[in-house]
């Protein structure tokens, strides 16, 4: 964890130094640079959820099942969106501030059924997210009022109820850590580097312009981090497996992801739907992290299992 760390802090510690340039790109440039990170990391981290969780003999009902699930639920989200699309934004905050804290402590060696430790997953993601939301509320929130959907956002998400949000799970998050971290795992080395990594990130946010904030995070922190641990994992599970292999492993479903965004994109655009691009990526993202969540879950769980 430490070690994985290291690259992570020089690449935001070197975008951060370079912060009064960035904030200069039209926001053409944010966005185009956002959803480039978004297919080359983003989108690969979650490509291969069908073969983490794959048995050594798995028979063809059962692949079938997996991808009916996987599918059924991104249908199935999509329809909520639509039909709710408050609801389904409260459920895409809820799934992301687990998913996010989950990859940053998996690896903490106390049982994923622990009460304590969803918690912590909870707070962090929630104070990461909302962290975000703090820094940037103003230009965040215009975000949702260009979708008619969402054009309530505002009285909703109000700055004060953010505020009092974003203290809370920071505080809960800072407790959490040093209880599981310090008192039930005996890691002050691991302690003092999560309250860096989330001072850091909390900085970033504070300096950078929110898409590419959220980019930093998104790619660098999580998608790249959960990369690297999918790689180790099927290193260890195949013979002579190289880079090249895994570059394989992932093109297959990335191209496929990229390639419907794309077509989303363009639809939406010729048919003058009014949904904001941006918008319309969080919908995408989100509706790839519900089954990805749920794959990531299992998938964490077997691996502490060994």
């Amino acid at each position: 964890m430490l070690k994985t760390n290291f690259l992570h802090i020089f690449i935001t510690i070197l975008v951060i130094s370079i912060y009064p340039w960035l904030e200069t790109l039209a926001f053409d440039t944010q966005l185009k640079i956002t959803l480039a990170l978004i297919f080359l990391l983003g989108i690969p981290h979650g490509a291969i959820d069908h073969i983490l969780l794959r048995k050594k003999k798995q028979s063809t009902k059962q692949q079938i099942q997996f991808y009916a699930f996987y599918l059924g639920l991104i249908g199935a989200y999509v329809i909520t969106w639509i039909v709710f699309p408050y609801f389904s934004l409260v459920v895409f905050f809820l799934i992301s501030f687990f998913h996010f804290g989950q990859s940053q402590f998996s690896d903490v060696k106390i049982e994923e059924s622990s009460k304590g430790k969803k918690l912590l997953y909870l707070s962090w993601g929630g104070s990461i997210i909302s962290g975000l939301f703090y820094h940037h509320y103003d230009r965040l929130i215009e975000f949702f009022l260009e979708t008619s959907h969402f054009n309530q956002t505002a009285t909703i998400i109000t700055p004060t109820s953010l505020s009092y949000f974003f203290v809370i799970t920071s505080i809960a998050t800072f407790i959490l850590m040093a209880y599981l971290l310090l008192f039930k795992v005996n890691s002050k080395n691991r302690f003092f580097s999560e309250i860096g990594v989330f001072l850091l990130l909390h900085l970033a946010f504070y300096t950078l312009p929110p898409l590419l904030a959220f980019a930093l995070y998104f790619a660098i922190w999580h998608s790249l981090k959960v990369l690297y641990e999918e790689y180790k994992y099927l290193g260890t599970k195949r013979k002579k497996f190289k880079f090249n292999h895994f570059i394989k492993e992932l093109l297959p479903f990335t191209l496929m992801s990229v390639a419907g965004v794309l077509i989303l994109l363009f639809a939406f655009s010729y048919f003058q739907f009014s949904i904001s691009p941006f918008f319309l990526t969080i919908i995408f993202l989100s509706v790839l992290t519900l089954p990805h969540s749920v794959v990531m879950d299992n998938w964490y769980k077997k691996m502490q299992r060994k």
